[in-house]
C-alpha cells in the first residue's frame, strides 16, 4: 500500500525557501488554491539543489507510513546486506564455539524456536518480580536495583555508570546521566502534553493489577508514583538535557560531595553491589545538580511501594516480549508484527546482535584498497583545513596555532579498526532457550563495561556500528568515525572519480572534521578537554560576532512562507557544512573538477519530504533541511559563483555583503 505525494505541491513549497532566502518574493497562495503550477526545468543559477536532483524528484511516491522519499542513500541496501550475512551464516555449520557466526546461528535458531505467546514467563523473571514486590526497605530495593543493572542490563534508578571525563578524556569518571522520564513517559511529554502524567499513573495501575493488587491499592501506589514523576520533572533542567552540548553543564563532584547529596542512599554500597571497584571511584560527573537532589529525596520508606512499582515497570519494559503476552490486560502494549517468521528473526538478530554481524559486514564490504583511498582523502581534507586555518588572520596567531594542533591531532576510525571478539569469552553461552542465551550473552558485555572502569581510554574505540549509515566527530577523543555503510554509492565508490567522491563522502568527512571548529566543539582544546577558557577573549568576541551573522543568514530562509530555519539551533551543523565546503572546494582547481564536486554534494542530500516532516525538522532538528544544506551553503562561496556564472537576479544569488564564511 502506498501513499501518493502531490509532487508539484511538495516540490514548489520546499523549493520556495531558496527563493525566499535570496530575497525574491514567494508566489501568492490563497485559501482557495488547490494546485500549484508545475515548475519548469531547473537551472543551477536559480535552484542548484533541484537542478541536480530533479530527475529523481519526478513522480514521487511515498511508501505508506514514511515521511521521506527518493533519498540518495537507501537504508534497504544495508538491511539487505545484513540479511544476506545472517542467511549465509544460518545456512552454514561447524562454527567455532563463541565465534560471531556461532552466536548468530544459535540466536537465529533459538529465537525461531521460542514460542513467546505460549512459553511460560522465564522463572528468573518471575522470581525477580516477586523479589521486587517483597522488598521491605529502600536498602533492600537498591540491592535489587543493583542486581538488575549488573545481570539484566537495566539502567537503574540512579542511571550512574562510567563515561569519559569531559575535562580529562584520558580517563573514565563515574557519571550520573540525567533521567528523562518515569515509566516510559518522558519529561518532554510531561512538559508538552497536558495529560502525560496520567499515563504514569495508568501504566502503574495496570502493572500492579496484573501482579495481583486490588484496584484501590493499585490506584494509591500509582498516584504516589505519578507524584514522584512530577517532583523529578520539576527539578529537571530540560534545556540542559536537550542541549547537544551537555558538557557545558557538567561539574565534577568528589566523593564527599556526592555523599552529601545522597543522604538516603549508600552510593558506595550500591556501586559495589553492581561490581565496580570502589577504590577506583574518586569523583563523579554531574550535569543536573537539582535533579540529583530531587532523586535522593524520593528514596524514603514512605515512597517504597511507589518505587517498587517503578522498578516493576522498568523490568517489564526491558523484558516485555517474555512477560506481556501472558497478561491479557497488556495486549495493547505488544507491537504486532505480521511479517514472516524469517523476517522477524532477521530483524531480531540485526537489532540485538549487531556486534556479531558487524565484523562480518566489514569483511564483506570493506577492503584495504577502500581504506587507503578513504584515508588518503581524509589527509587531503586535513591539508585543506590546514591551509585555510593558517590564513584565517581574523584570529590571533595563538588561537590559530592551537586550532592547527587540534587539527593535526585528529584521528580517523574506520572499518579497519574493528576486530573480532575473543571467542573464548563467548564459548560457554547458555543455549537452553532464547531467553537464557540472550541473558548469558548480555552479561558478558555488561561485565566488560564494569571491568573497563579505571582502564586507559583509547581514542580508537569504535563508537558506532560499522553497518550503520553514519559518520561522527567526538570532541573528547578528537576523532572521526567513518562507518563502512556510508562508503556505498553515491557517497563513495572506490572506482569513481576523485572529485565525485570528494563532493560525496569527502564532504561528509570534512563536515565531521569541521565540527572540531564549530561553535560548540571549538570549546574543546587540542587535547580533547572541555575548556572554553583556552580561546583568547578578543578571539571569542570575534567568533561570537560571526556566530550572530551566521544565525541571521540562515534564519532568512523560510519554508511555506512561515517557518524560519532556527539559526541558533542549527548553528553548529551549519558551520560544519560551511567550513567543509570551503575546505573541499579549495581542493578542486578546474571547472570540471568543481562541477563534479558541487553536483556530488547536492546528490548526497537528495530527498523529498512531506510537509509535516519539514516542519518537524525545522522545529526540532539541529540539522537544516537538505535543500538548505546545499543551496544556502553554496550561495556563500565565491568559487560557486565562478563555476556556474551566478549573477545578480539569479535565484542562487546573495549580495556579497550578506554572504557569510566560516574561515574567510
Amino acid at each position: 500500500m502506498k501513499k501518493f505525494a502531490v509532487t508539484s505541491l511538495a516540490a514548489a513549497m520546499v523549493l520556495s525557501i531558496v527563493v525566499t532566502g535570496c530575497g525574491a518574493p514567494l508566489p501568492e497562495v490563497t485559501e482557495s488554491t488547490e494546485t500549484v503550477p508545475e515548475l519548469g526545468p531547473a537551472s543551477p543559477k536559480d535552484d542548484f539543489y533541484r537542478y541536480v536532483n530533479e530527475e529523481r524528484f519526478k513522480d514521487v511516491e511515498f511508501e505508506y507510513g514514511t515521511s521521506t522519499a527518493r533519498a540518495a542513500f537507501d537504508q534497504k541496501l544495508i538491511d539487505d546486506q545484513i540479511e544476506e550475512i545472517i542467511d549465509d551464516v544460518v545456512a552454514g555449520s561447524g562454527y567455532e564455539k563463541g565465534s560471531e557466526e556461532y552466536i548468530i546461528k544459535n540466536a537465529y535458531d533459538l529465537y525461531s524456536a521460542y514460542d513467546f505467546e505460549n512459553e511460560p514467563i522465564p522463572e528468573e523473571l518471575v522470581e525477580l518480580m516477586d523479589e521486587i514486590q517483597n522488598a521491605s526497605s529502600i536498602e533492600e530495593l537498591m540491592q535489587i536495583d543493583a542486581k538488575l543493572v549488573r545481570d539484566y542490563g537495566l539502567s537503574g534508578f540512579l542511571n550512574v555508570g562510567p563515561d569519559v571525563d569531559p575535562f580529562d578524556p584520558t580517563r573514565r569518571v563515574m557519571t550520573f546521566v540525567p533521567l528523562n522520564g518515569v515509566m516510559g513517559v518522558s519529561f518532554q511529554d510531561m512538559r508538552d502534553q497536558l495529560y502525560a502524567i496520567d499515563s504514569v499513573r495508568d501504566d502503574a495501575i495496570l502493572i500492579l493489577t496484573v501482579r495481583g493488587y486490588d484496584e484501590d491499592t493499585a490506584g494509591k501506589y500509582g498516584t504516589e508514583l505519578a507524584n514522584i514523576a512530577i517532583d523529578l520533572f520539576s527539578a529537571t533542567d530540560l534545556e540542559a538535557f536537550e542541549d547537544p552540548m551537555s558538557f557545558k553543564y557538567c561539574s565534577i563532584y568528589n566523593k564527599s560531595q556526592v555523599d552529601d547529596v545522597f543522604t538516603n542512599v549508600d552510593i558506595d554500597a550500591y556501586l559495589k553491589e553492581i561490581g565496580f571497584d570502589i577504590s577506583k571511584v574518586d569523583s563523579y560527573c554531574v550535569s543536573d545538580d537539582d535533579q540529583l537532589v530531587a532523586l535522593n529525596a524520593i528514596f524514603t520508606e514512605d515512597n517504597l511501594n511507589a518505587l517498587k512499582t517503578w522498578e516493576l515497570g522498568n523490568l517489564i519494559t526491558q523484558y516485555g516480549k517474555y512477560i506481556s503476552p501472558h497478561y491479557t490486560q497488556m495486549a495493547g502494549y505488544i507491537g504486532r508484527d505480521y511479517s514472516s517468521d524469517h523476517d522477524k528473526a532477521v530483524k531480531e538478530i540485526s537489532n540485538v546482535f549487531e556486534s556479531e554481524t558487524d565484523p562480518i559486514y566489514v569483511e564483506r564490504h570493506y577492503s584495504k584498497e577502500m581504506d587507503d583511498a578513504l584515508i588518503g582523502m581524509c589527509d587531503d581534507i586535513r591539508a585543506g583545513y590546514r591551509e585555510i586555518i593558517s590564513n584565517a588572520t581574523w584570529l590571533s596567531q595563538e588561537t590559530r596555532d592551537e586550532l592547527l594542533r587540534k587539527l593535526e591531532n585528529i584521528v580517523y576510525v574506520t572499518g579497519m579498526d574493528l576486530e573480532r571478539h575473543d571467542t573464548a569469552e563467548y564459548k560457554n553461552l547458555n543455549t537452553e532457550n532464547y531467553f537464557k542465551f540472550c541473558l548469558s550473552y548480555h552479561k558478558i558485555s555488561i561485565k566488560e563495561q564494569i571491568d573497563s572502569f579505571g582502564e586507559p581510554v583509547s581514542r580508537k574505540d569504535i563508537l558506532m556500528p560499522m553497518q550503520m549509515f553514519n559518520a561522527c566527530y567526538n570532541p573528547s577523543f578528537n576523532n572521526i568515525t567513518i562507518t563502512v555503510a556510508i562508503t556505498n554509492a553515491p557517497f563513495f565508490d572506490v572506482n569513481a572519480d576523485y572529485y565525485t567522491n570528494l563532493g560525496g563522502l569527502g564532504m561528509v568527512i570534512a563536515h565531521e572534521m569541521g565540527h572540531a571548529f564549530d561553535s560548540n566543539c571549538i570549546l574543546f582544546n587540542s587535547k580533547g578537554e572541555y575548556d572554553p577558557s583556552w580561546i583568547k577573549t578578543e578571539d571569542m568576541d570575534t567568533l561570537i560576532a560571526r556566530n550572530d551573522k551566521a544565525v541571521e543568514y540562515f534564519e532568512s530562509f523560510v519554508f511555506f512562507g512561515v517557518y524560519h530555519v532556527d539559526g541558533e539551533q542549527t548553528l553548529g551543523e551549519n558551520y560544519a557544512d560551511l567550513g567543509a565546503m570551503e575546505c573541499v572546494s579549495s581542493l578542486a582547481t578546474t571547472q570540471e573538477d568543481r562541477e563534479k564536486l558541487f553536483e556530488s554534494f547536492a546528490t548526497i542530500w537528495c530527498q523529498i519530504c512531506t510537509d509535516e516532516q519539514i516542519i518537524d525538522q525545522v522545529a526540532y532538528d539541529v540539522h537544516s533541511p537538505a535543500v538548505i544544506r546545499v543551496n544556502a551553503v553554496c550561495s556563500t562561496l565565491d568559487v560557486f559563483y565562478e563555476t556556474y556564472d551566478i549573477q545578480e537576479g539569479d535565484g542562487m544569488y546573495v549580495a556579497p555583503e550578506n554572504r557569510i564564511s566560516r574561515w574567510y
